[in-house]
């Protein structure tokens, strides 16, 4: 660990991405005259080096995963008293707003995606010259390298849309620093080109310590399978989830309990495919944000899940009795067991958190800077569920419910769903897949999935009233009920209301990058 600090402290001032960000940083000296041409020698400083991006992955997923992945969706409701989370929920974001710049900011992103590009350059050196005999350890790094920065920029995608797209380290202040935004499909191109270099090059290891927290093949499969559902590229989505499945080695778990695992103990789970490891020790104190965001042992935390949802999942009951696990895994049923009582308390919500005593009780919720949740990036039933929706669209019904049916059962809720089941006249590939979407939010609830779900629906990118269909279904209803709130139209009312499904890019990124200039995502100012 210290070696790891001492590289990162060094590094930074090297990385130069605060380029894109702040033009001060442009007129200021190196603290290290470390080069990075030189850095590259043996096995420890590779590994050194692979520790500097998951630190970082750390960094960018540490509130982002919530704040990007989840807070707009409907899942969520106010839980605390911030402007923050007013302003999130209503839909009411600006690109120059003291309570959410931390949201608007690609900062840590492009860190992390140039940490990766410094490794893309020189692994390949490496391996060429089998430095300190570490030829096929090299190679999997460069693979990791490659695939994170896929995940990197496949984020950066669906929050901003078009991105600027750096693909070299930048390591003095005569190159190129500032780069305009590329179009969505050049993203696209990029993303899948990364995906395919790591796949010929990363490894498969299922069985070394720690091993899920560190990206392999298995990872890279549920990453493409995830990247062409985006994309609505259902045939090979439907090869990507088949690699992934045959990949992982995972199988089910089999009880509601064992389910839980794969919150408080993802190393053991047959389900848990990749997750972001988090330590407050090695972090300094600075916990991962779902303890800020959805129950804190410290601070009153800053959302709740909606209270139509958590009776909705209350619902899944045989005989009256709630049978779903996720319920009683997730919230303290003993003490709130009404809908009334729900939304009218601050509720945590345990997901992550193990119980004072018995399971359906009080959970232990750790402090703010103590948070050491381990949130799943890509597992088992994110990858089916995906390929389940796949199925639906190429008219494999029956191969997509039982994907349903499984997932509902492991967790003893014994309700299925039969193809017979679709209304007559109903439009059976919607009528499905909007199943399909509805499981997936009880599945996944906090963790950073609906919001990405409800955009990928439908006609994406378009910004008329006929585009996101389902994101306009399940939210505006919910916005139009809320004081102050916009939703997603085009009304005369809401001028371009439908755009606020991009994030706004943060004014700091143009006041650095002249190339920026005028495009600015739309209704938002530069």
């Amino acid at each position: 660990m210290k070696r790891f600090n001492y590289l990162t402290i060094i590094f930074t001032a090297l990385l130069l991405v605060s380029s894109l960000q702040c033009n001060k940083m442009l007129d200021e000296s190196p603290v290290s005259t470390a080069d990075p041409a030189t850095f590259w020698q043996d096995k420890n400083d590779a590994k050194a080096w692979m520790a500097g991006i998951y630190n970082q992955l750390q960094t960018v997923l540490r509130t982002n995963w919530f704040d990007w992945g989840e807070v707009r969706s409907d899942n969520m409701t106010v839980a605390g008293t911030g402007n923050a989370q007013t302003k999130m929920l209503n839909n009411n974001l600006s690109a120059n707003d003291a309570d959410i710049n931390g949201v608007t900011r690609w900062t840590d992103l492009y860190t992390g995606i140039s940490l990766c590009n410094f490794g893309i350059k020189y692994l390949p050196v490496m391996i060429a010259e089998n430095r300190d005999q570490g030829e096929a350890i090299y190679k999997d790094y460069l693979g990791q390298c490659y695939a994170l920065r896929a995940l990197l920029y496949f984020y950066g995608l669906r929050v901003w849309g078009e991105l600027p797209m750096p693909l070299e380290p930048v390591e003095d202040l005569g190159q190129q620093v500032q780069y305009p935004r590329s179009p969505i499909a050049v993203v696209k191109k990029q993303i899948q080109d990364d995906i395919k270099a790591s796949l010929e090059l990363v490894g498969n290891d299922l069985t070394s310590l720690g091993i899920k927290y560190r990206i392999q093949k298995a990872a890279v499969y549920a990453l493409q399978t995830d990247v062409h559902m985006w994309f609505q590229e259902y045939d090979e989505a439907l090869i990507a989830s088949e690699n992934c499945a045959n990949t992982s080695k995972c199988t089910w778990v089999s009880n509601p309990m064992q389910w839980k695992d794969m919150f408080v103990n993802p190393e053991a789970s047959s389900e848990t495919i990749f997750n972001l490891f988090w330590s407050d020790v090695e972090r300094g104190n600075t916990g991962v944000g779902v303890c800020q965001k959805l129950g804190s042992g410290s601070n009153t935390h800053q959302y709740k899940v909606r209270p139509e949802l958590w009776q909705e999942m209350k619902n899944h009951t045989v005989d009256d009795v709630t049978t779903d696990g996720r319920f009683y895994l997730c919230w303290d049923t003993v003490t709130y067991n009404l809908q009334a009582d729900y939304a009218a308390n601050v509720v945590q919500f345990g997901k992550f958190s193990i119980w004072e005593a018995a399971p359906g009780g009080d959970f232990i919720f750790e402090g703010n800077n103590q948070c050491n949740v381990k949130i799943p990036i890509y597992r088992f039933a994110d990858v089916m569920l995906l390929r389940a929706e796949a199925l639906t669209h190429r008219n494999r019904f029956a191969e997509a419910l039982e994907i349903l049916n499984t997932v509902r059962q492991r967790v003893g809720w014994t309700e299925t769903v039969e193809e017979s089941d679709v209304p007559v006249g109903a439009d059976k590939v919607k009528y499905i897949e909007r199943l399909i979407l509805k499981e997936r939010q009880y599945e996944f609830i906090g963790e950073g999935k609906r919001w990405f779900d409800l955009c990928r629906i439908d006609k994406m990118y378009d910004f008329s009233n006929n585009g996101y269909a389902y994101l306009r279904e399940m939210m505006n209803p919910i916005l139009t009920s809320r004081t102050g709130a916009i939703p997603f139209d085009n009304s005369a009312n809401v001028p371009k209301g439908m755009y606020r499904i991009l994030y706004p890019i943060n004014s700091d990124a143009f006041n650095a990058n002249p190339l920026l200039k005028d495009h600015q995502n739309e209704p938002y100012d530069e």
